[in-house]
C-alpha cells in the first residue's frame, strides 16, 4: 500500500515525459506539411498519437522498474532506468506505427 502513491507518480513522469517526446517527434517530422503549427493540432497530436504510444510506455516502464530498482549503484540505476525508458519507447512506436501511419494518411492534424 505504501508504494502505490510512489507507483502513481513514476506512471504519470513516464507518462508526461513520453508524451511530450513523441508529441514533439510527430511535430517535427510532420510539421512542414502545415503553413503554421496552431494549439488545436498539438491538442489533436497529443490525443491521437502521444497517449497511444505513452500509456503503454508507462505502464511497461513501471513493471520494468519492479526489477531494475534491485541494482544498488546509483549511477547504474539511472543509466538503466534511462535504456529501458528509451527502449520501451522505441519498441512501442515501432508495434504501433502502422497505427501512427495509417491514422496519418487517413487524419492529419495539420494539413485542413
Amino acid at each position: 500500500m505504501k508504494n502505490i502513491p510512489r507507483l502513481l507518480i513514476q506512471f504519470l513522469i513516464v507518462l508526461l515525459l513520453a508524451t511530450a517526446i513523441v508529441t514533439l517527434y510527430f511535430i517535427y517530422s510532420f510539421g512542414a506539411l502545415a503553413d503554421k503549427i496552431t494549439f488545436a493540432a498539438i491538442l489533436q497530436t497529443i490525443k491521437q498519437f502521444g497517449l497511444v504510444i505513452s500509456i503503454p510506455t508507462a505502464i511497461l516502464f513501471v513493471l520494468a522498474d519492479f526489477l531494475i530498482r534491485k541494482i544498488q549503484t546509483v549511477w547504474v540505476l539511472y543509466l538503466v532506468r534511462c535504456i529501458v525508458f528509451f527502449g520501451i519507447l522505441s519498441i512501442v512506436s515501432l508495434v504501433l506505427s502502422f497505427y501512427l501511419i495509417s491514422n496519418a494518411l487517413l487524419d492529419n492534424p495539420f494539413v485542413k
